[in-house]
C-alpha cells in the first residue's frame, strides 16, 4: 500500500505565550483592519499586513512579541504533519509515504530536510526551486478561551506559489491513497485540485482533503464561497473531506454546521468530518466506503483536554497542528483498516476516533510534529489516549490500532 501527499509542507516560527487581549496584539488584527489584518484562529499573509499596515512585517512582530520571544522553529504544513503522524502511527506496517511539494535550497529548506529525514517519508516528488522556503509565524496564546487556547497564523507562500497541478508527476497518482493537504497555501496546486481528483480518480485512487484557512479568497471575495473544487459535479471525486467548522461553511455558503453537512452530501462527497475546537465532532457517511451511513458525532478526549488544562503554568505546549495530527490520525486508521480488512468493511467512527486522541495529543506538546527519543513513543501515548476514549464514551467495538494501551507511558 502507498499514501502520497501534496500541499503545504513549511517552517513554523512558534511565537508563545502572546496574550491576544493586549493592545499591542489588537492594534495589528481584523477588528482595526478587516480587510487585512491578523485573524485570531485564522491565517493571513505576511505580504498583506504589510499592505494594509503600511509597515514592514519584522516591525510589527516584534512589536506584538515585545521583541523578548524567541521563536521555536518545527516543520509545519497541513500536508506534511499529517504525514508526519502517518508514519509515527504506522511504523513499520509496509505502507509506503511520499510527500509532493516544494521548498527552496535556503536556511529553512535544508531545515525541513533534515528534520523530515527520521520520518521515512519518500521526498523524491519534493521539488526545490529558486526563492524562499515557505514559513508560518504562529502566534500562540495558551490562555486563551479558558485555557484551551488558540493561534494566528501569519504565511509567506515562497517557492509553494510556483507550482500547479500540471507539475505534479504521474508518480504522485501511483498509490491507493491520495492525499490534498492544505493546498489554499499551494494557490496554483487549490486552483488546479479539480484537475487532480479526476486525476486520481482516473486511477483508481481514493482522494482525502483536509482543508486550511482560504486567506487568499476570502480577501479576494469575502461574502462568496471559497471555491474548492471547479464544478459542483467535482465534489463527487472527493471520498473524505475534513474541514474546521469555519472552513467548512466559508466553503460551503451555509451559515450553520448542520446546513454545511447537507451542503457537502448533496453535492456527493462521500464523507466528511467537521471539527469545531472542543465541540464535538461531526460526521458524515454516503455508506459506500464506510459501514456507517447518515450524520453521527463524537466527543473530543476528554483526558486529553484534562491533561492540557493541568499543564503546568510554564509549559510551551500549544494547540499548533491539532488539526493537521486530527487529518493524518484519520487517515492512518483508514489506510490500517484497508490493509487488514479488504472487505469494505472500514469504520468512519474508529478513523474518527483515532484522529480525535491523535488531535488531543497534539495539544501536550510545541508545535505539530512530535519528535521521538525512541522509536514508537507518540504511537504508546495515542494508544493510552484512545483506550481512556473508548471508556469515556462507552465504546466497545472499535480495535487498537497496533497493541493495547501500554500501561505506565509518560506524558
Amino acid at each position: 500500500m502507498r499514501i502520497n501527499g501534496l500541499g503545504c509542507s513549511l517552517v513554523d516560527n512558534l511565537y508563545s505565550p502572546i496574550d491576544f487581549s493586549s493592545k499591542a496584539y489588537k492594534k495589528w488584527t481584523s477588528d482595526n483592519n478587516p480587510s487585512g489584518g491578523i485573524i485570531t484562529g485564522g491565517l493571513v499573509f505576511g505580504e498583506s499586513l504589510e499592505i494594509s499596515f503600511g509597515v514592514k512585517y519584522q516591525d510589527l512582530l516584534t512589536e506584538i512579541t515585545g521583541g523578548r520571544i524567541s521563536p521555536e522553529k518545527n516543520i509545519g504544513g497541513p500536508s506534511i504533519v499529517a504525514l508526519i503522524n502517518i508514519a509515527q502511527m504506522l511504523g513499520d506496517k509496509g505502507i509506503d509515504i511520499g510527500f509532493y511539494g516544494a521548498r527552496a535550497e535556503d536556511e529553512n529548506g535544508q531545515f525541513i530536510a533534515e528534520k523530515l529525514a527520521p520520518f521515512n517519508i519518500n521526498l523524491d516528488g519534493y521539488l526545490v526551486l529558486d526563492g524562499q522556503t515557505p514559513f508560518t509565524d504562529v502566534l500562540s496564546d495558551p490562555a486563551f478561551n479558558d485555557n484551551n487556547g488558540e493561534r494566528s497564523f501569519i504565511n509567506y507562500i515562497g517557492a509553494a506559489g510556483k507550482i500547479s497541478g500540471r507539475d505534479i508527476p504521474d508518480s504522485f497518482f501511483d498509490a491507493d491513497i491520495l492525499i490534498y493537504g492544505g493546498t489554499a497555501l499551494t494557490p496554483g496546486l487549490h486552483d488546479d485540485l479539480s484537475f487532480l481528483l479526476r486525476k486520481g480518480k482516473r486511477e483508481s485512487c481514493f482522494n482525502f482533503i483536509n482543508t486550511v484557512y482560504d486567506f487568499r479568497n476570502q480577501n479576494l471575495n469575502p461574502h462568496k464561497p471559497w471555491p474548492l473544487v471547479s464544478t459542483k459535479n467535482d465534489y463527487k471525486l472527493i471520498d473524505l473531506l475534513i474541514a474546521d467548522n469555519e472552513e467548512a461553511m466559508r466553503i460551503s455558503g451555509q451559515l450553520t454546521k448542520e446546513d454545511t453537512l447537507r451542503f457537502f452530501a448533496e453535492k456527493g462527497v462521500r464523507s466528511v468530518i467537521i471539527t469545531h475546537g472542543s465541540a464535538d465532532v461531526l460526521c458524515y457517511s454516503d455508506g459506500s466506503l464506510f459501514k456507517e451511513e447518515g450524520t453521527f458525532t463524537m466527543p473530543v478526549s476528554g483526558s486529553a483536554g484534562n491533561r492540557i488544562r493541568n499543564l503546568p503554568a510554564d509549559s510551551l505546549a500549544d494547540t499548533t497542528g491539532c488539526g493537521d495530527n486530527f487529518a493524518g490520525g484519520v487517515y492512518a486508521s483508514i489506510a490500517i483498516q484497508l490493509k487488514d480488512h479488504n472487505d469494505g468493511k472500514l469504520s468512519l467512527k474508529e478513523a474518527a476516533a483515532w484522529g480525535v486522541v491523535s488531535g488531543g495529543l497534539a495539544g501536550l506538546y510545541q508545535g505539530g510534529v512530535y519528535y521521538e527519543e525512541k522509536k514508537g513513543e507518540k504511537l504508546e501515548k495515542l494508544e493510552v489516549l484512545f483506550g481512556e476514549y473508548k471508556q469515556q464514551t462507552g465504546w466497545s467495538e472499535a480495535s487498537f490500532l497496533l497493541a493495547d494501551a501500554t500501561k505506565g507511558v509518560e506524558f
